[in-house]
């Protein structure tokens, strides 16, 4: 069996690569699954030159609220064959103290434009779509490659996995009355892949055809059939962009001769079969949900969660501390290490895939004129002064990713080399233009830092702040490059974990406007070749070589953008929410389903 299809062994890397399994721990799960002495060896290599077996084994940490890693529980292995699991039993109300208040209140950074959770690619969108809507399975607290029930109660697949087959929760509803069977599953993922917007590839990566590929076997039971063996299925499954069901009825109401599958009227409205509805909806202000009535899926603990629009960070840091909200997923770093010491606030800091960069448009921008920018990035006063650590510097994949390559090259800061490359392009003075969020205040602290670099070598750089939601207008619009700024502020991190996914919505020429997240048309075709090469990589070997071709062209030969961090994220708590666990790739989201508030 090769290494791509072992995903027990991608279990223990993983967990291995996050510090979550001691030397000890690695060994002992890596016999008794029986693997291979040369995959031990891989595994041992990933915990690191520390030898940390003297450890308890319990794996308890004293660090408090940031050391979030070695305080989850590790997943175990699962069978390659088979994977079930049944409803899970919320813990008992009298086992805990329970507050009466059940409103949950989150503060966003901006406006939300677009609530279609088949098209929105926006973590704030989709902490929302957690709560609306419903996937087949979710991940499993802090794991990255360990599920949990949510639609399906059980999956399993063939042995070569080429089949993959869902049992469905009996008796769900939809929020406007009608059935969600396997039959309408089915047709919500159908409408996924054929309206084709931002996050498609999520399933059309493992789905062709909807028709012929996707198999109602009776009410509850839904089967996908794959072309060929595909270990990564469950893991795009359990995303939360895209393939959250959202119902079919309604798209056969609002669906219009312009507008088949009914886009823009879910852009404004949301109807799931989550455990709770929307009540009001205003974009740029706030969204109000409530207790859906017919859920009959795991018990929740809030009534209502209610996110505001707080657009200034020093106001959410206030309101935070004042108790007006009960969380907040963006401030400045600053903030983040003051809020350490303060009563009533907790922070959860956790490492995550998300990497930061500076999108460089590619047609407005010549070869020259980008690789200039990435050598005049001042790349270690972001990190040290602005991040405050909370970050490393890193390339366009974090190295908790399936497919990193620890070998690949990066820039240093050399204006000097920046200037020789902006003459040799012909730079005329044109002034150039960086377009980021209002409200984010560490992007306007590194817009302003590049700003000052680039002044030191002539070249003059100027910053255009919007709201938010403008941003995410152009970002996932279709406006050409060429009326597109030439930069723009960004990070990204997978729908699950792997170095492909991260990399073809952002990169490949085909993901250029509305189809992905490509949104400075980075057009660069054998950087294409390769991510449909990656696409089918059989082995992880074969994923880290095709990646660290990518990246050769990317960073180096044709530069895609200013790479320069990998994020550590922090979410800020009220003490008394309770239940809270973060994960990697459900970066700025919420497990609602588990979190409660403790009483006085």
């Amino acid at each position: 069996m090769t290494l791509w299809e072992n995903q027990r062994y991608l279990d223990l890397l993983t967990q291995a690569r996050l510090g979550q399994l001691t030397r000890r721990d690695v060994l002992h799960r890596a016999l008794a699954l029986s693997l291979s002495s040369s995959l031990i060896v891989s595994l041992l290599a990933a915990c690191g030159d520390d030898d940390d077996d003297d450890d308890d084994d319990d794996g308890e940490d004293s660090g408090g609220a940031e050391a979030t890693a070695s305080n989850t529980p590790v997943p175990v292995g699962r069978e390659t064959a088979t994977t079930a699991a049944e409803e899970p039993t919320p813990t008992s109300g009298d086992e805990r103290n329970l507050s009466d208040n059940r409103t949950f209140t989150m503060a966003f950074t901006g406006g939300v434009p677009d609530v279609d959770p088949q098209s929105a690619y926006d973590n704030q969108a989709s902490s929302m779509f957690l709560a609306v809507y419903e996937m087949l399975l979710r991940l499993k607290g802090a794991s990255t490659f360990e599920y949990e029930p949510m639609l399906a109660v059980a999956w399993e697949s063939n042995a070569d996995l080429t089949e993959f087959t869902f049992t469905l929760r009996e008796g769900v509803m939809f929020h406007d009355g009608t059935v969600c069977d396997a039959q309408a599953v089915k047709d919500s993922l159908t409408r996924f892949h054929q309206m084709a917007r931002g996050p498609v590839d999520v399933i059309g990566r493992f789905i062709d055809d909807p028709a012929t590929k996707m198999e109602v076997v009776d009410d509850v039971t839904l089967k996908f059939i794959m072309s060929k063996p595909e270990p990564l299925f469950l893991a795009a499954m359990a995303s939360e962009y895209g393939p959250l069901i959202v119902s079919p009825a309604a798209v056969e109401e609002h669906k219009t001769d312009e507008d088949e599958w009914a886009h823009e009227w879910f852009s404004q409205n949301m109807v799931g079969t989550g455990p709770y509805i929307p009540v009001e909806i205003e974009a740029q202000e706030r969204f109000v949900l409530e207790r859906f009535a017919d859920f009959n899926g795991p018990e929740h603990y809030f009534d209502q969660i209610i996110a505001r629009v707080v657009q200034e960070g020093v106001t959410r840091r206030q309101l935070l501390e004042a108790a007006e909200v009960d969380a907040v997923a963006v401030l400045p770093a600053d903030d983040i290490i003051a809020l350490r010491s303060v009563d009533g606030v907790d922070v959860v800091s956790y490492d995550t895939t998300q990497c930061s960069w500076i999108r460089l448009n590619y047609a407005r921008l010549d070869r020259d004129m980008r690789e200039a920018l990435c050598w005049a990035f001042p790349y270690d006063d972001v990190i040290e002064q602005v991040l405050q650590g909370l970050a490393k510097k890193q390339g366009p994949i974090a190295d908790t990713v399936v497919g990193f390559d620890p070998e690949i090259e990066l820039y240093e800061t050399d204006l000097e080399r920046a200037r020789e490359l902006f003459d040799a392009s012909g730079y005329d003075g044109e002034e150039l233009e960086y377009i980021l969020s209002e409200g984010n205040a560490d992007d306007d602290a590194i817009a302003q830092l590049f700003q000052a670099s680039l002044a030191e070598i002539d070249v003059n750089l100027a910053i255009t702040r919007v709201d938010r939601s403008a941003l995410i207008d152009m970002a996932y619009g279709d406006a050409p490059p060429e009326e597109r700024p030439h930069m723009m502020s960004s990070g990204w991190w997978p729908d699950y974990n792997d170095s492909y996914n991260q990399l073809f919505p952002n990169f490949h020429p085909d993901s250029a406007g509305s189809n992905g997240s490509n949104s400075m048309f980075y057009g660069n075709t054998d950087v294409g070749d390769l991510l449909d090469r990656a696409r089918d990589a059989e082995t992880e070997e074969e994923l880290v070589d095709l990646t660290s071709q990518i990246l050769q062209i990317m960073i180096l030969d044709d530069p895609a953008a200013v790479f320069y961090a990998q994020i550590t994220r922090s979410t800020m708590l009220r003490s008394d929410i309770r239940g809270f666990t973060p994960n990697g790739i459900y970066i700025a989201s919420y497990n609602f389903h588990e979190m409660w508030r403790e009483g006085q």
